[in-house]
């Protein structure tokens, strides 16, 4: 079971899952609902991250989660082949604002993974960024929602919850970011990083009672982000560099799909 669970998570499978659950939440929230984009979400996500662990083993081979990467290497190689095929099988069928939408994102996750991540404390904002316009604006595009005030608050309450939970990793990272990267860990601390990463978590709940009060009145929509910001305020308050792997890269990575059930 061990072995399982750590390839759903080393293979970026989980996480490709988590994106999933942010856009479902998205289609929940806008009553309107589209498979496809979900699918897609998946197989880009899936594409992306591990892409940019290909560039990582390029440039440090010998770091402890490469060495999972490369001993399974086979396996990744013809579920990267699959999910590329249909990846091209999903965007064939979109519509222009959506390719030109992917298009930017995919521009900016190759940039990141060869160049942009270098660049000091632009890495989180860069992540949530691609994940806000990802699972929001792909399913308004494909949907031909209108961009209206309730999808611009839905954005940065989202892009708000996606920096909060992105801090805790560059916590877990910070003994590696510090001999190549800029981070918030790196330049606050850990506590002071902790202290940011809840505000900013603080920040969605708020633009989340905001939507429910101006727009939806839909009670479950805000007790689920409710329960959302307290199940991750738990975890980024936990958080912390004697925590081990699992830690954030299961129980962190879940805020992601308890936002939806």
């Amino acid at each position: 079971m061990n072995s399982i669970i750590n390839f759903f998570i080393s293979s970026y499978i989980y996480v490709s899952l988590c994106v999933v659950s942010l856009a479902l939440a998205t289609q929940y929230l806008l009553l309107s609902f589209n498979i496809q984009v979900l699918c897609f979400l998946f197989f880009a996500t899936f594409i992306s991250y591990n892409f940019q662990r290909l560039a990582s083993i390029y440039k440090n081979p010998e770091h402890s989660r490469n060495q999972w990467y490369i001993q399974n290497r086979l396996i990744i190689s013809a579920l990267l082949f699959l999910s590329v095929i249909i990846f091209f099988g999903l965007i064939y069928s979109f519509n222009i604002q959506s390719i030109f939408l992917v298009l930017g994102l995919s521009l900016l996750s190759l940039l990141y993974s060869i160049k942009l991540r270098d660049i000091p404390y632009l890495k989180i904002y860069i992540i949530a960024a691609s994940w806000c316009f990802s699972t929001i604006l792909l399913t308004v595009l494909e949907n031909k929602l209108i961009v209206d005030l309730e999808i611009i608050l839905s954005m940065i309450g989202r892009f708000f919850f996606i920096v909060a939970i992105t801090i805790p990793f560059d916590i877990r990272d910070v003994n590696f970011d510090k001999k190549r990267l800029k981070t918030l860990p790196i330049l606050f601390g850990v506590e002071r990083s902790k202290k940011i990463a809840l505000i900013m978590l603080l920040f969605f709940l708020i633009f989340e009672f905001f939507h429910y009060v101006v727009f939806s009145w839909e009670i479950n929509f805000f007790l689920a982000s409710l329960l959302c910001f307290g199940y991750t305020y738990y975890l980024i308050k936990k958080s912390g560099m004697d925590r081990n792997r699992f830690y954030y890269s299961f129980w962190v990575e879940s805020c992601s799909i308890s936002i939806v059930i």
